[in-house]
């Protein structure tokens, strides 16, 4: 037996929960294990205390910067595969307090 149903592409999201962090632009995504959380709030933390931060680890990259308004575009993924997307002011600071200290 096979099921087949039709679908649509995602809008863009950042999707966190206890297991995992998930930025994708709508046709590619990167999922970070939550027990790299301390590593990504560092990231958020320059972001917002410096305007801008770019964060490697390993094959891993994860960054971003604040745009004048205060909107902030993070960018995640691999040195040859990176996805970016863009959180509202509002949206980046609810991200920070979802994260807490990691």
């Amino acid at each position: 037996m096979t099921l087949t149903l039709p679908a649509e592409i995602a809008e863009p999201y950042v999707y966190v929960d206890n297991r995992a962090i998930v930025i994708s632009n709508g046709q590619h995504g990167v999922t970070f294990n939550r027990s790299q959380g301390r590593w990504l709030v560092e990231g958020l933390t320059i972001i917002a205390d410096e305007r801008r931060a770019t964060r490697m680890l390993q094959h891993r990259l994860f960054g971003g910067f604040m745009e004048d308004g205060g909107a902030v575009v993070l960018f995640a993924g691999t040195h040859d595969d990176v996805v970016s997307v863009r959180l509202s002011a509002s949206a980046f600071a609810a991200l920070r307090d979802e994260l807490g200290s990691g």
